[in-house]
């Protein structure tokens, strides 16, 4: 009985080191996946910037060949002065030509507010770009540095495994499926060690009768309270 125990405390510290070793490959893993969506997240943020950017080019463009046209006009009407013969033809013109100016200053305005929102949405764009770049290069460093890790830790998963499989194999099936089932229901704890009257997996007080069998060690003994295996070191 006691070679049975010893098996399963073997097993027991196997198998919490391959959680351990599934815990870290999960850290790693969702390090990446996190690395992953900050540079996806930020190259949405410059995708949208770049074409808010181009929206704005080409309205500003726009505005720039509305104030040519506005200014060719304004000269062609002052063109005309000279061969006004007539006060009310003279002052028809001075009209047009004030209402063109006044076009022109106004499409100015517009050109400069466009031509501000453009500098600031570029200064934007330029430190999300900077913030890209510094993402991608430190993603590809440690997407390099967690595949070493990555495949460290696999080959220290495979050789416990081999070892893990070839214990299973020297213990009874039925009572290897329960230390299994104990194992995930207590949180990778399913063998546990028994002092002074109490098992030390749930600190509940074991029935006397119970805790003088486990010191013979004629069977394998469960807490009736967590259903653990129990043992107990040899003096």
């Amino acid at each position: 009985m006691h070679e049975k125990m010893n098996l399963l405390r073997e097993l027991q510290e196997i198998d919490q080191e391959l959680a351990q070793m599934t815990a870290v490959r999960t850290r790693h893993e969702n390090e990446l996946q996190n690395l992953s969506a900050d540079k996806e997240r930020i190259q949405t943020m410059v995708d949208e910037l770049t074409a808010q950017l181009d929206v704005l080019q080409k309205e500003e463009a726009q505005l720039q060949q509305e104030l040519l046209g506005e200014q060719d006009q304004i000269e062609k009407v002052e063109g005309r002065l000279p061969e006004i013969q007539t006060q009310k033809e003279y002052v028809a013109v001075l009209k047009e030509i004030d209402l063109a100016k006044k076009a022109s200053i106004e499409t100015q305005a517009k050109t400069a507010e466009k031509e501000k929102e453009i500098a600031e949405l570029q200064a934007d764009l330029d430190e999300k770009q900077t913030e890209l770049k510094a993402i991608s290069e430190k993603s590809e460093a440690r997407q390099t540095e967690v595949a070493a890790l990555l495949k460290e830790n696999d080959e220290k998963v495979k050789a416990r495994q081999a070892t893990r499989d070839s214990l299973a194999k020297d213990l009874p099936k039925q009572l290897l499926r329960k230390y299994q089932q104990i194992f995930a229901r207590r949180g990778g704890l399913a063998v546990t060690q028994a002092v002074d009257g109490a098992c030390l997996g749930c600190n509940m007080q074991l029935p006397p009768q119970q805790y003088n069998q486990l010191h013979r060690g004629t069977e394998l003994q469960s807490c009736p309270h967590c259903n653990r295996l129990l043992y107990m070191e040899q003096a």
